[in-house]
């Protein structure tokens, strides 16, 4: 708390002494009150979540992440490439967990611990033990499908789907749907969720994992190991299950040898156009388990097949034409030229890139820069921009020191974040009509320049995962005995 000073007989030097100590306190006291603003809209973010995203509990469906509301501004709820978005949910949770822990909120981290064990108990029930939808029996093995919502979900016809539709519409009515003349929700300020009544995309056939996805869930697991001691030993175990499945050492579930490629229960492959070839992050994926697994590497190394020998890798930051083909003996190679960025332009590999090399450590010495390559430029053109999310990520997992330049970035953005949450609302008749600062895609973190600041196709009302994420890596790493930030609690 500020003083005004001592004392003193003259008023007109009382009256200066005010007015410096005033003026010295808004310095002071501003960052102070940034910082507090920031907890407070995590909290604000955190209800919101739970209320409007995220139904905790053992039934089809439930203590899965809704990851898109208001999908193309209509009345429903989208589980759309729901593996990121678990992975990030499990990092919240067991990031929130430590800083209740360390702030000692004993209550409040037994809460956080019990739905991350929820979230856990999902992933393996639901979403990993999936083979009825393939013609096989259940079994744990590391294959998962994309989401597990029953189609019946949100009917109002019967007892649990009512249940569902009114805890998903918490002080909502059906009147509260996309108005057109106000670019807004009826009577709700823009980031608040609208009314949802219906199921987006969601099919009674499940989609089968691709390897973004399963980097999603892996990083999520990554942050369960390092911040839950409890939780460590299943953390690992789910990470190492889902790491041979993709590398393609499938003996466990009774499928061939074939190389690295991610397979449905039938044996059938994934394609490689939906995300089922990994023998290009080889290497990456073989450092990261074997961090978070302490496994040794060749635990995680599979033969390259005829088919991923096929593939080469131009190294285009030299002159002429360099092309390296990929197998064993140069899987390091392939490794550290993605380290330069990741060849072509599609964001979803520099992020895969990012986030296997933020869990493994695995460029050396050079990880930050090499996590900066990809996620800020493209040829020389600044595409991405996801530094703050990504090496603190790395520096978290791998107990590095913060960075000052760092934290100021992370600073302005978490700043930056609207005050009811994410969304993008654009239309033909409200062209910006999107959140601001960088918040107008359904995670920051995987999205380009141009959508964070000017939205996409993607349009709806966000969960906030990537805010609360990152706002708990910030705590976790800049957090001092000073105190220089709030208290941490839910």
């Amino acid at each position: 708390m500020c003083g005004i000073g001592k004392y003193t007989k003259s008023v007109i030097d009382l009256k200066k002494n005010i007015f410096i100590t005033l003026i010295l306190c808004c310095f002071v006291s501003l960052w102070g009150q940034t910082e507090m603003e920031n907890l407070q809209k995590y909290q604000y973010y955190r209800q919101r979540f739970d209320t409007y995203f995220m139904v905790v509990g053992n039934n089809l469906g439930e203590s899965l992440v809704v990851c898109n509301r208001n999908r193309n501004l209509g009345a429903n709820i989208c589980f759309g490439q729901h593996g990121v978005h678990f992975g990030y949910y499990l990092g919240m949770l067991a990031t929130e967990y430590a800083l209740l822990e360390r702030d000692n909120q004993p209550l409040q981290a037994t809460e956080t611990l019990n739905e991350l064990v929820s979230a856990l108990d999902a992933y393996c029930k639901q979403l990993d033990k999936c083979e009825n939808y393939f013609g096989e029996e259940k079994r744990l093995d590391g294959f998962f499908i994309r989401e597990n919502v029953p189609i019946d979900y949100l009917d109002s016809t019967k007892d649990l789907g009512q249940y569902h539709l009114s805890r998903l519409n918490k002080n909502r009515t059906s009147e509260q749907v996309y108005d057109k003349n106000t670019g807004s929700f009826f009577g709700l300020e823009k980031g608040e969720p609208g009314y949802a009544n219906a199921l987006f995309e969601v099919e009674a056939q499940k989609l089968p994992m691709s390897q973004d996805e399963a980097y999603g869930v892996m990083m999520g697991l990554a942050l369960v190991k390092k911040c839950v001691p409890n939780l460590a030993e299943k953390a690992k175990y789910l990470f190492e299950l889902i790491t041979l499945h993709i590398i393609g050492k499938n003996g466990q579930n009774g499928c061939p040898n074939e190389g690295y490629m991610i397979k449905k229960p039938d044996c059938t492959s994934i394609s490689e156009s939906t995300g089922g070839n990994t023998a290009f992050f080889a290497y990456g994926i073989a450092a990261a388990a074997e961090k978070v697994t302490e496994k040794p590497r060749e635990t995680f190394i599979n033969t390259f097949s005829a088919a991923d020998r096929k593939y080469s890798v131009q190294n285009y930051w030299h002159k002429g034409k360099l092309y390296t083909p990929i197998g064993k003996n140069n899987m390091y190679y392939i490794w550290k030229i993605c380290g330069n960025g990741v060849p072509g332009q599609q964001e979803w590999n520099r992020a895969m890139a990012s986030t296997l090399g933020a869990i493994g450590d695995s460029w050396g010495k050079r990880t930050d820069k090499a996590i900066t390559k990809n996620v800020y430029w493209t040829k020389g053109e600044k595409k991405h921009d996801w530094r703050t999310f990504y090496l603190s990520l790395w520096r978290f997992l791998h107990d590095k020191q913060g960075n000052e330049t760092e934290k100021q970035m992370i600073v302005k953005e978490l700043n930056s974040a609207p005050q009811y949450g994410p969304y993008n609302y654009k239309s033909a008749d409200f062209p910006t009509n999107f959140a601001g600062g960088g918040w107008a895609y359904t995670y920051r973190y995987r999205a380009t320049i141009s959508e964070q600041f000017e939205g996409s196709t993607f349009v709806g009302t966000f969960n906030g995962l990537d805010y609360m994420l990152m706002y708990n890596l910030y705590q976790l790493l800049y957090a001092t005995s000073d105190n220089s930030l709030p208290k941490y609690h839910k």
